[in-house]
């Protein structure tokens, strides 16, 4: 719908400045790269609340093409970014070893399997053995400490992944390379952050424990609220949407979730796209688009299935990624267009999916999808400026293409 402006005090400002350093400390010395755009939450904080405050370095990119050639020059030591960069840096790596000799390939296993070890007891809270730190320490030296250099990731001290969530395995495997990747928690009527994990302390397929000085709880239907000084004044101009948001002095965020007995929250899904299958079920579609996003052959997915007797999906794929695995396999096309209606792809695509189905139940099976036959852009209002699918256009656009998955002469 139309945007509505979220009115941020001073006092919001400087008190969030404060308190989303407070456990994870940033000192003057540290470097960040700007690249998201500066009219979000997210890279104001970084780029502008917290700088002003902390006075640490921030570098701007050239262009938003370069961006990655940038962040090698530059080397942060403290990275942030949203979810899909962190998951373009995750495939590529994956597709990038694909190519190398076995041996390479071997090597780079044997290290990532070390680094996972270790990863799966830091995201338990268990100690780290010394044969394991020793392992660990051969295995940085020899593989993973090269393959953050070429990424620009070698001297990150602590990275965030934000404005949308992350897939559970993504925010791993930076944990296995060593790459201190940790999920924060928010939106823009709190100025920004709510809960993040504290660099030590990371849960998986948690966003952490509120901010030191926020308090959170869950409603009676799931919903997350949140009280701190970072919530806001209100929405500009429009009571209405201010008295329907702020309640008793607590925001009600329209997001799901739960907190374990750490405190740690796990957000579940948005409350207005919590499906509702013709058979009764609730499913929360954000779950298996995250693990679908996971592939390093899917940019974005929308699982749709409200009162449908089975759930499909809209799967946007990743050029890059797709257009090299077409060419090693010599499949012909000329235009993106072409690589989306491809038999050879769409069994690619197939695969990715039928692997996310054997981890989920079987109600929340994708029981068919469709290849969106165009790229997604901001510019069309198609996607957000933090790379985020707008539902209702997709929908919307889209029509066809999902009556058509759930037609009788497809659903045989």
């Amino acid at each position: 719908g139309p945007p509505k402006g979220a009115m941020l005090t001073h006092g919001n400002v400087t008190w969030m400045a404060r308190a989303v350093i407070h456990d994870n400390p940033i000192h003057r010395s540290d470097e960040v790269l700007s690249f998201l755009p500066l009219c979000h939450i997210f890279e104001r904080l970084f780029s502008v609340f917290a700088h002003i405050t902390h006075g640490y370095v921030v570098n701007f990119v050239e262009k938003p093409d370069t961006v990655t050639d940038n962040m090698v020059e530059v080397s942060p030591t403290v990275g942030y970014a949203v979810p899909r960069i962190w998951e373009k840096y995750a495939s590529a790596t994956t597709i990038r070893m694909s190519d190398a000799t076995w041996f390479k390939r071997l090597v780079f296993s044997l290290a990532l399997s070390v680094g996972k070890k270790r990863a799966d007891r830091i995201m338990n809270f268990q100690p780290l053995p010394v044969y394991l730190r020793l392992m660990f320490g051969l295995a940085h030296f020899a593989v993973l400490r090269k393959l953050k250099k070429r990424m620009g990731l070698d001297r990150i001290r602590i990275a965030y992944s934000g404005a949308a969530p992350i897939a559970p395995d993504v925010l791993h495997y930076f944990q296995s390379i060593g790459v201190n990747l940790v999920e924060g928690y928010g939106q823009t009527e709190g100025t920004g952050v709510t809960c993040i994990s504290k660099a030590d302390r990371v849960k998986f397929g948690k966003v952490g424990p509120p901010l030191h000085g926020a308090e959170v709880r869950i409603a009676e239907d799931g919903e997350i609220l949140v009280k701190s000084p970072g919530v806001f004044k209100g929405y500009y101009k429009n009571d209405a949407a201010t008295r329907e948001t702020l309640q008793d002095g607590w925001l009600y965020s329209g997001d799901v979730g739960e907190l374990d007995e750490d405190g740690y929250l796990r957000i579940t899904d948005r409350k207005k796209d919590i499906i509702v299958t013709a058979g009764g079920k609730n499913i929360t579609p954000q779950y298996i688009e995250n693990k679908l996003k996971a592939s390093p052959y899917i940019n974005d997915a929308v699982v749709i299935g409200d009162r449908r007797k089975y759930l499909t999906a809209l799967i946007m794929i990743d050029e890059d990624n797709v257009i090299k695995y077409a060419q090693d396999h010599k499949i012909q096309f000329a235009t993106y267009k072409d690589l989306t209606l491809d038999e050879d792809i769409r069994k690619l695509i197939q695969a990715e999916v039928d692997q996310v189905n054997t981890q989920v139940a079987r109600v929340e099976n994708v029981r068919k999808f469709a290849i969106l036959p165009k790229k997604l852009y901001e510019e069309d209002g198609e996607v957000t400026p933090t790379m985020k699918v707008k539902r209702k256009y997709v929908h919307k656009a889209f029509e066809d293409l999902i009556e058509g998955m759930y037609s009788r002469a497809s659903a045989g």
